[in-house]
């Protein structure tokens, strides 16, 4: 464990780099989370551009969903 200020961190952080295994998961975070999994501001251009090669992949409701709100939405917590 690492301490920084008044925070106790696991070491695994230094190891292990976030990324999303959807074969796991199958989108649990995204779908069971208030508002799906966070995104970086360097990220949203990158998902706007991106979004033609994964629309395909939605679900009708998944597209209209972004049809409606976007390709990213701002949460009650100001976080993308």
């Amino acid at each position: 464990m690492i301490q920084v200020a008044n925070t106790i961190i696991s070491e695994d952080i230094i190891d292990n780099e976030f990324v999303c295994n959807l074969t796991s998961c199958k989108g649990a975070c995204c779908i069971e989370g208030d508002a799906g999994a966070p995104v970086e501001e360097t990220e949203l251009r990158i998902m706007k551009r991106i979004y033609p090669e994964v629309e395909p992949y939605l679900t009708d409701e998944g597209r209209a969903a972004i049809e409606a709100q976007g390709v990213y939405v701002k949460g009650e917590d100001g976080e993308w």
